[in-house]
């Protein structure tokens, strides 16, 4: 039957339907690999000695491992060991593991520029170390300064692969930074920083310009890199500041110095915002005018909170509750 209409589907009509009889493969299908016996153009020369084997296929996995499947270029015999895929931190380990080896046939200007790599951030995060153990008293502020100089060590890396040929296809610092410690940070900055320096001596200019890129693109990084303890210097003296604000803010209900400390802390040290700092000194008001909290129910809402907006809401509730019971004294006072 024919399907009139001028909005009728061509590809209805009784010419454009396929015949049922037709073995017609589906738009997605793909042909199934035999892992025993693979057929694709990379393994035919497997006995022969002249095949290199795929590093993706998989025989455990035959159908779904190699993408190319029968088309594969490269051998899929199950004869081959399968190769090993080496994380971020095993290629940053085993390009230094390589230079070591060959630095002795290097040229010595980008021996010297790639030593400085392994040596410079190591000894500034000795001396991170040494002025967070001197001056930070407290596990939360630890934590934080450990938040911040992981993510400005991120920060510094991501520029420095910026300077590489192939910048377009790099992968920026991942992960959550509460799962990164400063140690393993510091050798993904040192592997980035030394693979910058090989993209770049492997582009196609003259080995005098190269090599004047290279030390200018490292200099900058490594500087900026030591500056992280004057930044660190600077953030430790506006913690103690801070600290130093909570004690007075909280003559009345030193309890609370502990969760309070946390929260300012995490919140203002890296507030950018007018508002924020404005929660934080309505705060300061408020606990002023606060008398010793004696309920627990109370008390352990305040702890609980997890902002200082949350606090401040709190505490201003506490402190009309405490004015309305003082005049309610009073006014019992002055009746009898």
């Amino acid at each position: 039957m024919y399907i009139g209409g001028p909005t009728a589907d061509p590809l209805l009509q009784p010419s454009f339907l396929p015949d049922p009889a037709e073995d017609q493969l589906a738009p997605n299908h793909k042909p199934k690999v035999d892992p025993d016996n693979p057929g694709n153009p990379g393994s035919l020369t497997h006995y022969a000695g002249g095949c290199k084997p795929c590093n993706k296929y998989n025989p455990e996995r035959p159908d779904d491992s190699c993408k190319h499947a029968e088309r594969c270029s490269f051998c899929h015999s199950k004869e081959h060991e399968r190769p090993k895929h080496r994380g971020q931190r095993g290629r940053h380990a085993l390009q230094r593991r390589q230079f070591l080896e060959a630095r002795d046939r290097m040229h010595d200007g980008l021996v010297q520029i790639i030593n400085s790599i392994y040596t410079v951030p190591h000894d500034t995060m000795d001396k991170l170390k040494g002025l967070m153990k001197k001056q930070v008293n407290s596990t939360s502020g630890y934590n934080d300064q450990v938040q911040f100089l992981a993510r400005r060590i991120a920060e510094i890396g991501d520029r420095a692969q910026n300077q590489r040929p192939d910048n377009a296809r790099v992968r920026r610092a991942r992960g959550e930074l509460c799962q990164v410690d400063l140690e393993s940070r510091c050798k993904w900055y040192t592997g980035t920083l030394h693979l910058m320096v090989r993209k770049m001596y492997e582009d196609p200019k003259n080995e005098k310009q190269k090599l004047e890129e290279i030390r200018k693109a490292v200099k900058d990084s490594l500087d900026e890199f030591e500056g992280l303890a004057k930044e660190l210097e600077t953030n430790l003296q506006g913690a103690e500041g801070l600290e130093e604000e909570v004690k007075q803010a909280l003559t009345a209900n030193k309890w609370l110095e502990k969760d309070l400390g946390a929260l300012v802390h995490k919140e203002i040290p890296n507030a950018t915002s007018p508002e924020k700092k404005q929660v934080w000194d309505d705060l300061k008001t408020e606990l002023t005018f606060m008398l010793e909290v004696t309920d627990e129910e109370c008390r352990d809402k305040m702890k609980r909170a997890n902002k200082l907006d949350e606090m401040l809401k709190l505490v201003k509730e506490t402190v009309e509750k405490q004015r309305e019971s003082l005049l309610g004294d009073e006014e019992e006072l002055s009746s009898s």
